[in-house]
């Protein structure tokens, strides 16, 4: 099954949230509806720390899902 797995990226200054796409089944084999759903905080907290926007202390994650199949962006949203 082809899994997208999404965060919900939110700003310490704001109530507006955005999505990304942090990766998917087709960006990376490995990824599967299970092991996103088992494992996606600790893959999640590495993105994080990897990707420069969002390296700061000024962005928290909020929530995170693993979407069956092609997810298409929002592109942001209030909580």
């Amino acid at each position: 099954m082809f899994v997208t797995v999404v965060a919900v990226l939110c700003h310490f200054s704001s109530t507006a949230c955005i999505e990304e796409i942090v990766t998917s089944s087709a960006l990376d084999s490995a990824v599967t509806f299970q092991s996103c759903a088992i494992g996606g905080q600790a893959g999640l907290a590495k993105w994080k720390e990897d990707h420069p926007v969002y390296r700061s202390e000024n962005w928290h994650i909020q929530r995170y899902k693993c979407v069956p199949g092609d997810y298409k962006l929002i592109a942001q949203h209030k909580i």
